[in-house]
């Protein structure tokens, strides 16, 4: 940071914010000529300064540009606070799918890494709980209900292990952020998710009460694992059955 104009309003000359940034000089003029960005004051003998507001604004750019917006798209945004709030909030929600998605492949990548280095062979219910459907019940269903899951598992095939391993792990992701943030069991974001997490259920349990039912009490007891332990399972299911009755309602 060069040095201050004024006592208590730190500005930064635009060699010293394209330093403190990693954003070249050329690109702070290219963003002045586009309107994107310009400095909030001038010194006396006309060169430019830049305040905290602007830093914000040229982090709001760069975080743009690494998401694959245009400059063009990202003036857009910027006009309007709303727009923007919005924006990255999708783009949130896209990134926690990802991660949900790598996640899961990453687990399933050492599992199998670790049979391969260990000397016994391979554990048939460890895999079937990677890789199949009874990994959203593993050991705690009555046998009859779990031959019956395993049977749905069958019918539905490659299909019901997508929807397993890929599926499960964002919506119940997407609920527990929800949950964690406080947010009304009325947004749309949130009837949405618990729309997708109880057609879910349906298509893994074939609509069986017995099965719903023994799904549902396991997230209660368990919640939706590790990551997310800092909200109990009663409090997850409690606001997700809020939102299922809003959508009864509908």
């Amino acid at each position: 940071m060069s040095g201050t104009d004024c006592a208590d309003e730190p500005r930064w000359s635009i060699g010293a914010l394209a330093k403190a940034t990693g954003t070249t000089v050329r690109a702070l003029h290219h963003y002045d000529e586009l309107g994107l960005l310009r400095p909030s004051a001038r010194t006396g003998s006309g060169h430019r300064r830049y305040t905290d507001g602007d830093l914000q604004r040229l982090c709001q750019i760069r975080l743009l540009r690494e998401l694959g917006m245009s400059l063009e798209e990202i003036g857009g945004l910027l006009v309007e606070s709303g727009a923007l709030r919005e924006e990255l909030a999708d783009h949130l929600d896209g990134l926690d799918e990802q991660i949900a998605r790598l996640t899961a492949l990453r687990d399933r990548t050492q599992f199998l890494l670790d049979q391969l280095n260990g000397a016994s062979g391979p554990d048939t219910g460890a895999l079937l709980g990677l890789f199949g459907s009874v990994n959203v019940f593993g050991n705690h269903i009555p046998a009859e209900q779990r031959a019956a899951l395993e049977a749905r598992a069958d019918e539905l095939g490659s299909r019901g292990r997508e929807l397993l391993n890929t599926e499960w792990p964002l919506v119940t992701a997407r609920l527990a952020r929800h949950c964690l943030a406080g947010d009304p069991v009325d947004a749309p974001e949130v009837l949405a998710a618990a729309r997708w997490f109880f057609g879910l259920v349906e298509v893994f349990t074939a609509r069986d009460p017995g099965l719903s039912e023994a799904m549902v009490g396991l997230i209660r007891e368990r919640g939706f694992g590790a990551e997310y332990a800092d909200v109990a399972g009663t409090e997850l299911m409690d606001y997700v059955d809020k939102a299922r009755e809003l959508l009864s309602a509908q």
